[in-house]
């Protein structure tokens, strides 16, 4: 592991890294992962998304691209792109 992310490093899934100097915190990292899958309108999203990261069993520093893809692919979530209307809205 490069040295310059094990300094100062948060464990386990308390922040999720946006570059080697920017991280969210978890709860940051849910917030933007619900508005960029569009779903806000699933009961208890919150809760279903933390308790999937709990399973989650990759090692710090995790980024979230990778956080992201595993989430995805975990719940079968997809991005929506907000200029671009979801191909079952056409």
């Amino acid at each position: 592991m490069r040295e310059d992310l094990v300094i100062n490093q948060v464990g386990g899934l308390e922040c999720v890294y946006l570059s080697l100097t920017e991280r969210y915190q978890l709860d940051c990292f849910i917030g933007q992962y619900i508005k960029t899958r569009n779903l806000r309108s699933i009961p208890n999203i919150n809760d279903i998304l933390r308790s999937t990261l709990a399973a989650y069993s990759g090692k710090p520093p995790v980024m979230v691209n990778e956080l992201n893809a595993w989430i995805d692919k975990t719940l079968g979530y997809r991005a929506s792109h907000p200029d671009f209307p979801s191909l079952d809205d056409i």
